[in-house]
Formats: C-alpha cells, sequence, structure tokens
C-alpha cells in the first residue's frame, strides 16, 4: 500500500515524538530531584541532576519546535 506521507513528513513526526519524549524525562528528572530533597538522608546525585533538568527541557523543546514546523509544511487533503 503506497503512503501518501512524504520524508519531511515523517522526520516531523519522529521530532515531535523525540522532542515530546525529552521534555517527558526531563519533568520526570525533576520530580526525582524534588522527591529527594523532601527525604531527609537521601542522597542527590552530586548535583548532577539539577543540571540535567534544562539539558532536556531545553533539547526537548527545540526538537519538539523543529517537528512542527517540519508538519507546517504539509497540506492537508488527498491531492496536495
Amino acid at each position: 500500500m503506497r503512503q501518501n506521507l512524504k520524508f519531511h513528513e515523517h522526520m516531523g513526526l519522529f521530532l515531535v515524538f523525540a522532542g515530546a519524549s525529552w521534555l517527558g524525562f526531563g519533568l520526570y528528572i525533576t520530580m526525582l530531584s524534588a522527591n529527594r530533597l523532601l527525604i531527609p538522608g537521601a542522597q542527590l546525585l552530586a548535583g548532577r541532576e539539577l543540571f540535567m533538568i534544562p539539558l532536556f527541557y531545553g533539547v526537548g523543546a527545540i526538537v519538539l519546535l523543529l517537528g512542527t514546523i517540519e508538519l507546517r509544511e504539509a497540506l492537508p487533503g488527498k491531492n496536495r
């Protein structure tokens, strides 16, 4: 069966998925480090978690934005 999606549309969908996954992982790390701050005696990973939070949010947002730009070029409908 022939698909009517072009290569850049596949890449756009993959970038949206990857960006949302990176943002979700950043949210997970944020919640994990916030809970470790509340538990007395819990060890932080020498502050490395707090440096990873902006990394995952920043990269995730950029990749998600690039994916939406790629998908914006797609024309809706059958006769494109």
